[in-house]
């Protein structure tokens, strides 16, 4: 089979690889649709550690082409989307419900191959009905796309209503993630980011208000003006400044909650102040199939505005070429059956 290959850092290329071949308690996968997530730009610029010969690939939608023997619950020409890592099911956090926070997963395409394909092999624990209102293409980027800030806002953030909400980073998570703090009843919500069509695009979402991080000479004190109370941020980027502007931002008792993925090391204010004004740090990850499911039920009832979800649809030829060209503001799909996927 096709599939975009991991290669050096900067490089990732279309090579032909053998197809999967799926355990007694696994399905195989024709995948549909993959979506482009921020970390795989960074795996393939080589800053997460990924082995060279990884097939990318976490966000993915597709139909069951066979299963397993051990497997009774699916069948071929099931639609799914699928939860993005392999647990081990055992563990603490597997047992209670939580498995984004597994203590043995395989990351798809990092640990395990990914999505950038024309097949996987999944276990059945991966796997999460797709409405057969929800196209593939959303199927796929709501694994992530839209599960992770919803994850990060209502079960790690716990936003109730009436809060004032401000989201660091207005690409693919940042945009839903603005739907889903309206959705959860926020009084305010301001979007950040130095992009000019992110901040439209945030605007267009439902934000409040989009600063521009770079054009201020106080960037806190910006802030402040258009949202003084500000009691819960979620930072999208994962880069040091974003999460240091996240911190200086926050009302008293205020939570910041940390999305983005990173290797960036922020500096952090003085202790007094953590304690002083009761400030919380927290981190998110992914979300889990439970998740998954409620946001695929969000969108089915028309609860959710993807409309503008995804910005391009590629094939896998076209694909390596989107790794050196700026995000758009929705995401990039690969589409790895499509024609010019298989010439």
């Amino acid at each position: 089979m096709k599939a975009l290959v991991y290669r050096a850092a900067g490089e990732i290329g279309l090579e032909d690889v053998a197809a999967p071949q799926p355990a007694a308690d696994e399905v195989l996968l024709d995948i549909d649709a993959a979506g482009v997530c921020g970390t795989d730009r960074h795996i393939v610029a080589g800053e997460l550690g990924v082995a060279p010969g990884t097939i990318p690939g976490h966000e993915i939608a597709g139909t069951i082409q066979s299963v397993g023997a051990e497997v009774a619950e699916w069948e071929p020409g099931q639609r799914v989307a699928c939860f993005g890592q392999v647990t081990c099911g055992v563990c603490e956090p597997c047992q209670r419900g939580a498995s984004n926070r597994c203590q043995r997963p395989a990351v798809l395409g990092m640990a395990r191959a990914g999505g950038f394909a024309e097949q996987i092999a999944l276990p059945t624990s991966c796997l999460v009905r797709l409405p057969d209102a929800v196209a593939s293409p959303i199927g796929a980027i709501a694994s992530d796309a839209i599960a992770t800030p919803m994850h990060a806002l209502w079960s790690v953030g716990r936003q109730s209503p009436g809060e004032t909400v401000v989201v660091i980073g207005a690409g693919g998570l940042g945009l839903h993630a603005i739907q889903l703090a309206r959705l959860g009843g926020a009084a305010c919500v301001v979007a950040v980011d130095p992009s000019e069509a992110a901040r439209k695009a945030a605007l267009l979402a439902g934000a409040d208000a989009a600063l521009d991080p770079v054009a201020e000479e106080n960037p806190r004190k910006a802030m402040r003006q258009l949202a003084p109370n500000v009691s819960l941020a979620l930072e999208c980027v994962g880069r040091s400044e974003t999460v240091e502007l996240g911190l200086s931002i926050l009302a008293p008792g205020g939570r910041l909650v940390i999305v983005g993925v990173g290797m960036a090391q922020p500096k952090l204010p003085p202790l007094v102040r953590f304690a002083g004004a009761e400030l919380s740090v927290l981190g998110s990850f992914g979300s889990t199939p439970q998740e998954i499911a409620t946001v695929l039920d969000l969108i089915e009832r028309g609860r959710l505005d993807v409309s503008h979800s995804v910005g391009r649809e590629v094939s896998l030829a076209e694909a390596p070429d989107v790794f050196s060209q700026p995000q758009t503001a929705g995401r990039t799909v690969i589409l790895p059956r499509s024609e010019e996927s298989r010439a």
